[in-house]
């Protein structure tokens, strides 16, 4: 059976935090509940079923903090799930394939190689 591998960059994972209010207002409308913003944070979903993450970040992201990253890493290491985690200290949001990014640009190495170890 074929293993399944998420990849996430920059993504808002956490409907809990204060982070980035247009984009949780967008999706959940101006007064969601508690409830709500819970049962749709990745955070919050992660299971020991829950499939291998490759997640990565930029510590100077305006839009989208590091911490949604921090607070997914946890959860995942909490449910034993196998993942990495890379939070490069430059580079702004949106960044893509961050090609001329810096370091940030060495994602694709990282993911490239962290899914080849996993299918081994």
């Amino acid at each position: 059976m074929a293993t399944f591998h998420t990849k996430y960059g920059y993504a808002i994972t956490s409907m809990e935090t204060e982070t980035y209010r247009p984009a949780r207002v967008i999706l959940l409308g101006e007064d969601a509940d508690p409830e709500l913003r819970r049962s749709t944070s990745l955070d919050s979903l992660v299971t020991p079923q829950s499939p291998p993450f490759f997640v990565w970040h930029t510590a100077e992201d305006p839009y989208v903090p590091a911490e949604h990253t921090y607070r997914l890493a946890a959860a995942l290491a909490a449910g034993q799930v196998p993942h990495a985690v890379h939070v490069f200290a430059h580079g702004p949001h949106s960044l893509g394939l961050a090609r001329n990014a810096g370091e940030a640009a060495t994602w694709t190495t990282l993911a490239k190689a962290w899914i080849h170890e996993q299918a081994l």
